[in-house]
């Protein structure tokens, strides 16, 4: 039982604490598409890419270091936090395609994918890049 305790507890830390920084990285993330759509101009795929590769360095070092505390394997890490990273963003599209099809606002639609997409992407990364 107390190894079940002791997963339960160390779990629940890990899912707070990503949330804490997928949360500042979501805002990095959202900050930044909405400068570059809103007062760049930039067409929302495009910002919708370069928001989400600076949201994925911001995560990684994050993570790595304060949630999941693994340094070792830094280029397998890397690799796979940020490949998982790019299934979010292709997900991400997704989403934003799905959401402009419904007619629904880009903001709107930008802000609800982010929280489907981390789901996904806490799981992956538990899992496999921060697994052992």
């Amino acid at each position: 039982m107390k190894f079940i305790e002791r997963f339960d507890k160390v779990l629940v830390r890990q899912v707070v604490l990503y949330g804490i920084i997928g949360g500042g990285s979501a805002l990095l993330d959202f900050l930044l598409f909405t400068l570059f759509v809103r007062g760049f101009g930039l067409n929302e795929y495009l910002a919708n890419a370069f928001s989400i590769h600076a949201g994925i360095a911001m995560s990684f070092l994050l993570n790595s270091r304060f949630n999941f505390k693994k340094t070792d394997r830094a280029f397998f890490r890397a690799t796979s936090f940020y490949l998982t990273g790019l299934f979010g963003l292709a997900l991400s599209q997704g989403i934003l395609w799905f959401g402009m099809f419904l007619s629904v606002d880009v903001l709107l639609t930008k802000f609800i994918s982010i929280f489907f997409v981390a789901a996904v992407q806490f799981t992956i990364n538990k899992f496999v890049t921060f697994n052992r």
